[in-house]
C-alpha cells in the first residue's frame, strides 16, 4: 500500500489552502486626510490697508483775525518805492446772515482727501479768506515816494488806498492729516475723531485796489503767493458718514507782484482762521 498512501498526501498537500499572511505593522505617524470633507475655507478678511482707506469731501466757511502786515508798494515809473508799516486788515463779516448769500459768499472753504489708513490722510485745502484793509488807519510810511525820501505817518483814506482781496485771498494746502479716534466706529453715527493738520501750497489772489485815486486791473493771479498752515479739528459723524468739522488754523501767505496801478504790491498775510465744515465720507 506505499503507492496508495504517497498518492493521498499529495492530494492532501495540493488541496490544502494557502496560509493568510498577515500585514507588517505601519510605522511612523498615522494620518488621516479629511481636507476632502471639510467645508471650503472662508474668505479671506480685508487687508487692513483697505478697511481703514476713505475719501471725504466738504465744504464750509470761515472768519479769520489778522495780525499787522508791513505792504509794500514798487512804482517804478512813477518813483514810488514805499513801505506802509503795520497795516491792520479785516475779514468780511463772515458769520452774518450766511443763508441769505449763495455758497460762495462771504468766505467759504472747499476740503477733499483721503485717509491711507486708520491714521494717516492727505487733504486738498482752498480757502477763501478775505483780507481787507482798514481805513482810515494811520500807519508809518517810509521809503521813496514821487523820487523823494518819506519817512511819516499817513492815513489811509479812500483817496491815498483802499486795498482789497475782497474776491479771496485764495491760497491752497496740501496737508498730511493724522487722525485719532476719540469715540465710536468709523463710518458710523456718533463717531468723533480728532485731526491734525500741517502742510503748504500756492495762492492765486484776486485784488481790488485804489492807489492814491488809480485803480488797478482787476483779475486772479495764479501763483503770486506761496503759504503754510498747521491746524487741529475736530470731526463728528452726525449720521453715519454725513459729520460736522470745526477747525481752528494757523496760516501765513506770502504774496508777491499783485497788481496795483502802474506797479505791484508785496505783503503777508498771519491769521488764525476759524472754520466750520459739513462733509461726507466715502469707502
Amino acid at each position: 500500500m506505499p503507492a496508495l498512501t504517497q498518492s493521498i498526501w499529495l492530494f492532501w498537500v495540493l488541496t490544502l489552502p494557502a496560509p493568510v499572511q498577515t500585514p507588517a505593522p505601519l510605522r511612523g505617524t498615522f494620518h488621516v486626510d479629511t481636507a476632502s470633507h471639510a467645508a471650503a475655507p472662508a474668505q479671506p478678511a480685508t487687508p487692513p490697508a483697505k478697511r481703514g482707506r476713505e475719501i471725504f469731501v466738504s465744504w464750509g466757511y470761515n472768519g479769520d483775525h489778522y495780525t499787522k502786515s508791513d505792504l509794500h508798494i514798487e512804482q517804478e515809473s512813477i518813483g514810488n518805492d514805499f513801505t506802509l508799516v503795520g497795516v491792520q486788515a479785516r475779514d468780511s463779516k463772515p458769520w452774518g446772515n450766511i443763508l441769505g448769500h449763495s455758497l460762495f459768499v462771504p468766505q467759504y472753504n472747499v476740503r477733499g482727501g483721503v485717509f491711507f489708513n486708520e491714521k494717516w490722510g492727505l487733504e486738498l485745502a482752498l480757502d477763501h479768506m478775505k483780507w481787507i484793509v482798514r481805513q482810515d488807519q494811520a500807519v508809518p510810511m517810509t521809503g521813496t515816494l514821487n523820487g523823494a525820501s518819506v519817512n511819516s505817518q499817513v492815513t489811509l483814506t479812500e483817496e491815498v488806498l483802499r486795498y482789497q482781496l475782497n474776491n479771496g485771498a485764495n491760497p491752497v494746502f496740501v496737508n498730511a492729516v493724522r487722525r485719532v479716534r476719540l469715540r465710536g466706529e468709523r463710518g458710523k453715527t456718533g463717531f468723533i475723531s480728532f485731526l491734525a493738520k500741517a502742510g503748504g501750497g500756492l495762492a492765486f489772489p484776486h485784488t481790488e485796489n485804489t492807489l492814491f485815486g488809480q485803480p488797478n486791473e482787476k483779475g486772479f493771479q495764479f501763483f503770486h503767493g506761496w503759504d503754510v498752515d498747521a491746524a487741529a479739528a475736530l470731526r463728528v459723524h452726525v449720521f453715519k458718514r454725513l459729520y460736522l468739522e470745526a477747525e481752528d488754523k494757523l496760516v501765513y501767505v506770502r504774496y508777491f507782484g499783485v497788481k496795483v496801478d502802474r506797479g505791484t504790491a508785496a505783503h503777508s498775510v498771519k491769521a488764525n482762521e476759524f472754520i466750520v465744515s459739513l462733509g461726507m465720507s466715502f469707502r
